[in-house]
């Protein structure tokens, strides 16, 4: 192909991807990211996906508000380590807990991580919905299908031009006990690449609607963690009054 050529095929590509962007949106792509192809930016996103580091230990918080499915709101803090977590339930529906109330779970693959529910080429169909700019900021957005029946499946995710990973992921949920659609929001934090938000709308099987509204926040991670952060707690020296609930949260599940 001459310069020529190529130069005319290059405008071409730029083209069909502006005529992409909303009304008023359009402007010029940031250098690097003029010519780039859908295919080109899927082989981005997986190469992204596969550098995409996992913390070997990990604390923060998270608050999450439940209406429909089990009506409450509460704040815990987690540690994790591996497959391993410590969830201490701090406060429950605006009431401080005086003593933090601890779950321990063993072998247990945290359902959030992005290796756990970012789709990928072996599970999904991806097609090609178009570009947004918003200042500097680039986002490419793709329709995703299963290639099989799945409960939790991503349909749509935007990924991030800069990184070229997912910092959306719009879901549809379907099972035995509820079926309702939401998003996962994901953002940077020191060197990894986590979930800040998360938010579904349901119906359960009886016909009553549930929503679910999660926020983390506070991120840390320290190069490891004691194992005696995972040791069961001591019984109590007598029977506690009242068992404080615990959120269940809506969790995707593995692609």
């Amino acid at each position: 192909m001459s310069g020529f050529a190529r130069r005319v095929a290059a405008v071409v590509v730029i083209a069909g991807m502006l005529a992409a962007l909303p009304c008023g949106a359009r402007a010029e792509l940031p250098l690097g990211t003029e010519g780039l192809t859908p295919p080109q930016i899927l082989a981005r996103y997986t190469a992204a996906l596969a550098k995409l580091k996992t913390p070997k230990a990990i604390t923060f918080d998270y608050s999450v508000e439940q209406l429909g499915l089990r009506d409450m709101e509460q704040t815990h803090h987690v540690y994790r380590s591996a497959q391993h977590e410590r969830d201490e339930t701090m406060i429950v529906d605006g009431y401080t807990l005086a003593k933090p109330e601890v779950r321990i779970i063993a072998n247990r693959g945290y359902p959030y991580d992005l290796h756990a529910v970012a789709p990928t080429a072996a599970a999904y169909a991806f097609a090609y919905s178009g570009v947004t700019l918003n200042g500097d900021e680039v986002t490419y957005v793709f329709r995703t299908t299963p290639l099989a029946t799945r409960a939790f499946a991503v349909s749509e995710i935007e990924v991030d031009g800069a990184t070229f990973l997912p910092k959306v992921l719009r879901f549809k949920v379907a099972s035995d006990t509820a079926n309702g659609s939401g998003e996962l929001r994901y953002a940077p934090a020191d060197d990894y690449w986590v979930i800040v938000s998360a938010q579904v709308n349901a119906h359960l099987a009886n016909g009553s609607p549930a929503h679910e509204n999660i926020k983390w926040l506070n991120y840390q991670f320290p190069p490891s963690l004691p194992p005696s952060t995972f040791d069961a707690p001591l019984p109590a020296l007598a029977p506690e009054s009242e068992v404080v609930p615990t959120a269940t949260p809506l969790e995707p599940g593995a692609p």
